[in-house]
């Protein structure tokens, strides 16, 4: 007759399945996240108080759509702005505000304001 009990071992949990867990949560987050560099366009908001400079030095780029771009009140096509920036540009213009309508959206203030960098321009400001 035994009057005590035999122990019993404990049962660890393996952790060769978590790891395994880990290792796949690794390879779904790596392929699921992008490592492109997104190029960055500076934007500067327009400031209060007095005007400095010539207003002959400013170039104003209104967007009314995917194609209706206006600057200085001249209708360009999206193709055309870079070549009429640098018209501009030659006549002695070195600053532009970008002023979107209601209808713009995002992706045609992005273009125009991708091809104004590629310009020689040397400030642009986006106004509402």
């Amino acid at each position: 007759m035994r009057l005590s009990e035999s122990k019993r071992r404990k049962s660890s949990i393996g952790l060769t399945p978590l790891i395994d867990v880990v290792f796949l949560l690794l390879i779904f987050f790596m392929l699921a996240s992008t490592f492109l560099k997104f190029s960055a366009v500076p934007i500067s908001g327009a400031k209060s108080g007095g005007a400095s400079g010539n207003l002959s030095e400013i170039a104003l780029i209104q967007i009314r759509g995917a194609e209706e771009i206006r600057i200085n009140g001249r209708t360009v096509g999206l193709s055309g702005v870079l070549a009429q920036i640098d018209e501009l540009v030659v006549k002695g213009v070195t600053r532009a505000v970008v002023q979107p309508a209601k209808n713009a959206t995002v992706q045609d203030l992005v273009k125009v304001l991708e091809v104004a960098k590629a310009s020689e321009l040397k400030s642009v400001v986006v106004v509402r």
